[in-house]
């Protein structure tokens, strides 16, 4: 009876030890599923730096209202690296009107949003600035500080890793056209495609003056949304 009894002990501590290891296995297996917020930044640098096209959609949350045009919303495309073409909604003396953006090269043109005429302009959306990788979309991934464990997330259906975390806001001025105080910091979010490696979406949520100034480029109070790679149109 002793013997028994010794023996079904011992299979049942096997069985726990054999069920304990399963258990991990399975746990570190998952783990090993999840990469690093350093790994998927890296990946997505390489990733945005081999893509020639962009869809972009900008949401700009209380815009300044002391410049003559600020643009509020923005639906788009750039071919890398100087062609860009955008349907915006944008303030005007308080007044939210619709306009078109285009640049060629140097050259950067918008519509009177009266007559609907294309008028030439300065300090637009820069194609340039959003390819270059030292004041692009690749600079703030490279840049971005203290970022989160990446969490499982989809932005419009495409899954991505999304990463929270910190960034210097001048590495913004190159898309923004504005400049901030020495040392600001602005909260950012991106969310890294799973199958791609592309940044899908970016957020940055800062606030560091009463009100935005500037002129044409969108100068941000609050926060900047999605940039997505696509394919420009007529290609």
């Amino acid at each position: 009876m002793h013997g028994r009894r010794a023996r079904t002990a011992s299979l049942l501590a096997l069985y726990l030890a054999c069920l304990l290891a399963i258990v991990l296995a399975l746990a570190a297996c998952g783990a090993s599923n999840v990469p690093t917020a350093q790994q998927l930044i890296k990946n997505a640098q390489a990733a945005i730096q081999k893509v020639k096209s962009y869809h972009f959609n900008l949401v700009v949350d209380n815009p300044g209202q002391e410049g003559i045009l600020t643009i509020k919303t923005a639906d788009g495309d750039v071919l890398v690296p100087d062609k860009l073409q955008a349907k915006a909604n944008a303030l005007i003396f308080g007044n939210i009107v619709n306009v078109r953006i285009i640049a060629i090269g140097d050259k950067q043109y918008v519509t009177d949003p009266i007559t609907g005429n294309w008028t030439a302009a300065t300090g637009l959306l820069d194609p340039h600035t959003l390819s270059d990788s030292k004041t692009g979309v690749g600079a703030i991934l490279g840049h971005i500080q203290n970022p989160s464990p990446p969490t499982d997330a989809n932005v419009d259906g495409t899954p991505c890793w999304n990463i929270n975390g910190t960034l210097n806001a001048k590495y913004l001025t190159g898309i923004t056209g504005a400049s901030a105080p020495a040392g600001s910091m602005v909260a950012v979010t991106t969310c890294i495609g799973k199958a791609d490696n592309l940044p899908y979406l970016f957020r940055f949520r800062y606030v560091w003056a009463p009100s935005c100034l500037h002129h044409l480029p969108v100068h941000l109070c609050s926060r900047f949304a999605l940039l997505r790679s696509s394919t420009y149109p007529g290609r």
